[in-house]
């Protein structure tokens, strides 16, 4: 039962993080631009920000489960 959890976790991970990196112009459209992420990432730094938030959960998500 327990691998079975950590395979739909890591399922989701990945899922969840592709939607991040690939769908962060609609998402930054969806809430809006963040203040900080322009301020440290520079113009733009939205849309970084949720890829790297993407690739963050996607490798998060692979330590947990391995």
């Amino acid at each position: 039962m327990a691998i079975l959890l950590k395979i739909l976790i890591l399922i989701g991970g990945f899922v969840l993080g592709t939607v991040l990196v690939k769908y962060n112009y609609q998402l930054t459209q969806l809430v809006g631009h963040s203040y900080l992420a322009e301020k440290y990432l520079g113009e733009g730094g939205t849309y970084t920000m949720w890829k790297l938030l993407g690739v963050v959960l996607i490798i998060i998500t692979v330590i947990y489960v391995f």
